[in-house]
């Protein structure tokens, strides 16, 4: 069984964040281990707050798990702040395995994920990343509308044309190439990203290519979102992380 290691924030309605992440490897039959960056009081319509972990205490959780794991893929969401950042790669210093880093900036809601001064280290982080995972709206901090010289294989999601949803893979050698489904309904639902760079850490971890991670992962997060979880606000549903991929 492969091992994956999350680093990433707490969602406290179970959609997005560690939550999604560990459904997703369960999922595709991978054993997660997680260091928490910080916690979320949320629902599916809104954040009311977010706290931050101690720096330190991320690095106390990534040192036991080191001592514990070799693993086999790292995937990498919410890190909020510069600190947590800086004891992140540290441990990316000599980590081996691929490296999916979901550069969590902004929410599909609209809410920043992470404080401005750590934009310029997330972007930094990336040099470690076999892959980076933004939405739209993350690729626009992140990157503006200049996608040449990236420091790693970049998959900005998503696009809608035509009724599709095309995630474009912008390759570090220049190379461009294009997955697509159809568009799922609802349009907005949280945990989508995070779940989808989970699922690609897992993929990867198992020996699929960049290529066949993202249509297969891209294809789990169609099944997962069309029979989505209802909840008692309205039109707003939750992944079922347990559609068939």
């Amino acid at each position: 069984m492969k091992k994956i290691l999350i680093i990433a924030g707490s969602c406290s309605n179970g959609g997005a964040g560690i939550q999604a992440d560990i459904k997703a490897c369960s999922h595709f039959g991978c054993y997660s281990a997680t260091a928490i960056t910080a916690l979320t009081a949320e629902n599916s319509n809104k954040i009311k707050n977010i706290i931050s972990l101690d720096a330190n205490f991320v690095k106390d959780q990534l040192d036991m798990l080191s001592a514990e794991f070799d693993f086999d893929a790292v995937k990498i969401g919410m890190l909020f702040n510069k600190e947590i950042m800086d004891v992140v790669e540290k441990f990316l210093h000599h980590n081996k395995a691929p490296v999916v880093l979901d550069p969590v900036c902004v929410s599909k809601m609209g809410h920043r994920l992470i404080k401005d001064s750590a934009i310029e280290k997330l972007k930094e982080l990336m040099r470690f990343a076999t892959v980076s995972t933004p939405n739209l709206r993350e690729a626009k901090v992140l990157f503006g509308s200049d996608f040449s010289n990236l420091p790693c294989d970049t998959v900005v999601k998503k696009h809608i044309l035509d009724n599709k949803s095309i995630d474009i893979l912008y390759g570090k050698d220049g190379s461009v190439s294009s997955f697509e489904t159809l568009l799922a309904d609802p349009l907005v639902i949280i945990g989508a990203g995070c779940t989808f760079s989970s699922s690609l850490a897992c993929l990867l971890a198992q020996g699929n290519s960049i290529e066949d991670a993202i249509k297969k992962a891209k294809e789990y997060i169609y099944n997962a979102i069309i029979s989505g979880v209802d909840t008692k606000l309205g039109s707003r549903k939750l992944l079922n992380h347990g559609a068939k991929a």
